[in-house]
């Protein structure tokens, strides 16, 4: 199926993808989902710092990649692979230069907003809830599909398109523990009592680690699904939508390729991918969508060629300005100050 296909078609409303994914060691080893900082008041739920719901059965449910590392994960094509199908701005700062695709909150990122591109950024939000998405997909495309909300400035959202994430069924969460011990005891060493006992901190005593977090055992399945809805896709004209729903495809092709999410969590395919068209009446139609990176191809030249932009090329570079990153700390200060009544 043709991408032109899919977003001149007035009854779809969205695509979908699932798969099942199976550990790279099997079901007789854990596998260890993201973990997160305890809230500053309150406990982890479940006594782990996972991600883990309850289904009202008592199925517990790890997730064990969320929508924002999925999201992070498919981005990351366009500063590497995919480079070369969007147009390349980048913050310099500190000796590095970043592309705006790199950065975490895409052109609303603090960084962008405290650089020479805060002027373009501003005007390309607010061309955005004007209805006209094209100022911003000159300048970060991707932003169309991930989604960005310049909550320091603007306050204009723009929603994200596509929505991944990886959980699994019915697991039971695992503790480990190990214990440290070095070469040399306290008299080999020349250290007193108090010494060794302190000496744990820097690597000379036995320092044991008991009931750490240890991953979680999957007994149902490993899930893998994915939606692109098409509307926010379609906020432009038909040659914008093309090429948006062509980048959203390469996109979560890239993540789906990327086998090994962290240390101890390797997941792959068990199955192939389903893929389906949602229409507007609840009616799912299984599709296949060929050689997504010749079409992504011609749809960015399109693209490119009616918007007079540069999709090849060194990545144009905006200097970072920390007067402007001081100005809007002591503003977000005061505000904050303001609020308070203190």
């Amino acid at each position: 199926m043709l991408l032109r296909d899919i977003t001149s078609n007035p009854s779809a409303v969205a695509i979908t993808m699932r798969r099942t994914l199976a550990p790279l060691d099997g079901t007789v080893a854990p596998v260890f989902p993201p973990t997160y900082p305890a809230p500053e008041k309150g406990q982890h739920r479940h006594g782990t710092p996972y991600t883990i719901n309850e289904l009202r059965d008592g199925t517990l449910v790890a997730d064990l990649d969320s929508v924002q590392s999925q999201a992070n994960r498919m981005e990351a094509a366009f500063a590497g692979p995919l480079a070369r199908m969007v147009p390349q701005y980048a913050v310099s700062a500190g000796g590095r230069v970043v592309s705006l695709v790199e950065l975490p909150h895409r052109l609303a990122d603090a960084v962008a907003r405290a650089s020479d591109l805060r002027e373009p950024i501003r005007a390309a939000m607010e061309a955005y809830a004007a209805g006209d998405p094209n100022p911003v997909a000159k300048l970060c495309p991707t932003a169309l599909i991930y989604g960005a909300w310049d909550s320091r400035d603007t306050q204009i959202k723009i929603p994200r398109a596509v929505r991944s994430e990886i959980r699994a069924y019915d697991v039971s969460i695992a503790t480990r523990s190990a214990q440290f011990t070095g070469t040399f005891d306290a008299d080999e060493l020349d250290l007193t009592a108090t010494e060794w006992k302190k000496g744990a901190d820097v690597g000379f005593a036995p320092t044991p680690s008991v009931n750490a977090h240890g991953g979680v055992y999957v007994h149902g399945e490993i899930v893998h699904t994915a939606s692109i809805v098409l509307a926010p896709l379609r906020r432009g004209n038909a040659v914008l939508a093309d090429y948006l729903l062509g980048l959203a495809l390469a996109g979560l092709g890239h993540a789906m390729h990327e086998t090994r999410l962290r240390v101890g969590c390797e997941l792959l395919p068990s199955g192939p991918a389903h893929w389906q068209l949602v229409s507007a009446d609840g009616r799912r139609e299984d599709i296949a969508i060929e050689d997504i990176a010749s079409q992504l191809a011609m749809a960015a030249e399109a693209w490119a060629a009616a918007a007079g932009v540069t999709l090849d090329g060194e990545p144009t570079q905006y200097a970072y300005d920390p007067k402007a990153a001081k100005a809007a700390i002591a503003a977000a200060s005061k505000d904050k100050k303001d609020k308070s009544g203190t």
